[in-house]
This record gives structure tokens, sequence and C-alpha cells, in this order.
């Protein structure tokens, strides 16, 4: 019996538990996909149907890896899949997602990130205006370097977060959508600060390593 306890606690220890709410009519009886990437690309990791506003998804914890929420071929929300409950909540005006260090982590980011480039094209959208309206370039200068430290906090937004979580899962993805910028891969200072501060585990990526295989090549060329 004690035996039987223990195997049954340590399953339940490597579980998730993925509790859903929608208020959406049009969710209503649909079905949500689990998806994550394979060297085959996007494939269902588990589905669950909408039922009188509830929905969900439960099992092992084998690895834990990124994932996106999917309805038919819409990318609602990406997620960690991880052990402990999360809780995702669908609202016709936002949805919400809490529960797992990870995803506490991922989604105080996500908010941040947010915020920032909100501000961004807000800041953009004033200057254009004023140029536009044909108005003295000094008139909208403090416009102008409000947007570059801006971005410039954007910058270190992402390296920062980047950087601080090099070692799990959350690292090489965003790296990987951080560099998606670029028209090429090419080492800049914050790409280089990244490389240069990140585990062997981070630098082992297969991803990580294509990008700073081809970006050197740039850089030399």
């Amino acid at each position: 019996m004690l035996m039987l306890g223990m195997v049954v606690c340590a399953s339940c220890s490597d579980q998730y538990n993925i509790l859903g709410n929608s208020s959406v009519d049009s969710f209503e009886g649909n079905t949500f996909y689990l998806k994550v990437e394979s060297t085959a690309g996007l494939c269902s990791y588990d589905s669950s149907e909408v039922s009188h506003g509830k929905f969900g998804f439960e099992g092992i914890v084998d690895t834990i890896c990124m994932a996106r929420l999917f309805l038919g071929d819409n990318s609602l929300l990406p997620l960690v899949i991880e052990t402990g409950n999360i809780s995702i909540n669908f609202t016709d005006t936002e949805c919400t997602l809490k529960g797992g260090t990870l995803n506490e982590r991922l989604y105080k980011f996500l908010k941040e990130n947010a915020r920032l480039q909100g501000e961004i094209q807000t800041t953009s959208r004033k200057i254009a205006h004023m140029i536009i309206m044909e108005e003295n370039p000094k008139s909208y200068d403090n416009l102008e370097k409000k947007a570059e430290l801006l971005q410039d906090k954007l910058d270190k937004l992402w390296t920062s977060f980047i950087i601080d979580n090099s070692n799990n899962v959350l690292g090489p993805t965003y790296f990987h959508e951080y560099t998606s910028r670029y028209f090429y891969p090419v080492i800049t200072p914050q790409i280089d600060k990244i490389l240069k501060r990140a585990p062997e585990s981070f630098l082992n990526n297969s991803a990580v390593q294509t990008y700073i295989r081809d970006a050197r090549f740039n850089m030399q060329l």
C-alpha cells in the first residue's frame, strides 16, 4: 500500500491540469487543440470540446514544452505544458491564463511587452501626424527621443527575459521570436549579450545553433 501511494503521488506530481472557462458563444460546441512543434511541424498534443462553457486538458508531463491553443486554424494563445494547475478564461473582450511557474513568467513578460508596444505605436502615430501637418521638426523632437527610449526598454525587456529563462523552454522559444524580426540572421549587441550569458544547454539548442552559424557567416560577409 505504501509503494502504491508513492506511485500515485509521483504520477500526480508530474501531471498537468488545464481548466478552461468560456463565455464566448461562438466557442460553444467547438474543439480546442493544444499543439506543439515537432520535426514535422505543429502537431496535436491534446484536445477538448467546449461544453456549457467548460473545457480542459490533463495528462502526464513527459517533457516541459511550449504549446499553442488553437481553435480550428486560429492560434489563440501560447502556453507552457508544465506540472501543476493552469486556468484559462475567455470572454468576449479578453483572454487570461494563470498558474504554472513558467506560464506566470511568460504572461508577465507578454503583458509588459504589449504595454511597451502600445506606447511605441501611439508615439509613432503622433510623430507621423505632426509630420503630415508639416510642423516644425523641433516640435516633435521630444517625441522622437521618447520613441527611442521606449524601443531601448523593449529591447532590454526581451534580452533580460531570454537570459533569465535561458535554462528552460522559454529562452530558446523567445530567442527565435526575437531574432525573427531581422531579414537575415545577424549578431547585434543585444544578441551578443544573450549568447555570452547563456548556458551550454541554450547554446546547444538546434535552432539556436543554426541561427548562430548563419549569423556568423553573414557577419563575415
